[in-house]
């Protein structure tokens, strides 16, 4: 007789079927062995320092096939909204040698790179169709001349520099503003210019003393001393005393504001003296009048 075979499978069957039933470990033999085999094919080809130069090489080439294309060079640079010193200044300092792929410019870099410099104060760059590079360039206004150690910069209404000037006469009509941390200051500087529109003819500039408060100087050597809080206030003070009494009018050197409850006055040497000799026939006159 021929010995029946048992149906049922063996161990090793069942547990391989039950493995198999097991969805991570069919995803592991389906994917995971095979990936892991090209992985390590592909480790082991490119651990070499000649494949790897050759692949570098060859992807590089790629890059630039597409990149030096006509379409994407950039041939021409446009600067707009600058004057011709400024546009001297930025081909100078812009780090940008054309014809140039247009993948190669760093636009970030470049407007940043513009706005460095005193004179501008915003920037935009873009590449224009036809290859051309275009920086369009907003200047800043010159609004104060400010004289310190000996040399004159031209600053706009913020304060900002926006050029060095070789003299004094090239400061045209600019209101002229001295000392140490002047240019800190140069908005209260313009108020308080305004503010002096009454004596604008008369007006020299403003000098800051100490970084602490404003002189305004005025023609004949006369000085208004303001005080450190509202100095505008102050100098509408001093203007309405001018308007009533006509006292810039008079031999007065310094207007002292400083003790904004005790405006004090110094005149000025002839005035002085004279004051002194109408003093002192004052006197012999009560002396006589006395005996």
């Amino acid at each position: 007789m021929r010995p029946v075979k048992d149906p049922a499978p063996s161990k090793l069957d069942y547990r391989m079927q039950r493995l198999w039933l097991t969805p991570m470990f069919r995803w592991l033999v389906r994917w995971g062995l095979p990936g892991f085999a090209v992985i390590a094919m592909a480790v082991w080809y490119i651990d070499d320092e000649v494949r790897q130069t050759a692949i570098v090489d060859r992807w590089e080439s790629m890059v630039r096939a597409v990149q030096d294309r006509p379409e994407f060079m950039v041939t021409l640079l446009r600067i707009e909204g600058a004057s011709e010193q400024l546009q001297e200044d930025i081909q100078e300092v812009l780090p940008v040698d054309l014809p140039l792929s247009q993948f190669q410019l760093d636009m970030e870099a470049l407007r940043r790179k513009l706005e460095e410099l005193d004179p501008v104060e915003s920037a935009e760059v873009r590449v224009k169709a036809g290859g051309v590079l275009l920086l369009k360039v907003t200047e800043r206004e010159p609004a104060l001349a400010w004289s310190h150690e000996g040399r004159i910069t031209a600053l706009d209404a913020d304060g900002h520099h926006v050029a060095q000037l070789e003299d004094i006469s090239m400061a045209g009509a600019l209101p002229l503003i001295a000392g140490e941390g002047a240019d800190r200051e140069a908005a209260q500087a313009l108020a308080l210019i305004e503010a002096a529109a009454p004596v604008a003819d008369r007006l020299v500039g403003l000098t800051r003393v100490g970084t602490r408060r404003w002189d305004v100087v005025l023609t004949r050597d006369q000085r208004i001393l303001l005080p450190e809080e509202a100095p505008a206030a102050a100098l509408d003070r001093v203007l309405a005393m001018h308007s009533a009494t006509d006292l810039l009018s008079r031999d007065v050197t310094v207007v002292d504001m400083r003790l904004g409850d005790r405006p004090t006055l110094r005149l000025s040497e002839p005035a002085r003296e004279e004051l002194e000799r109408l003093q002192d026939l004052e006197r012999l006159s009560y002396e006589k009048d006395d005996e």
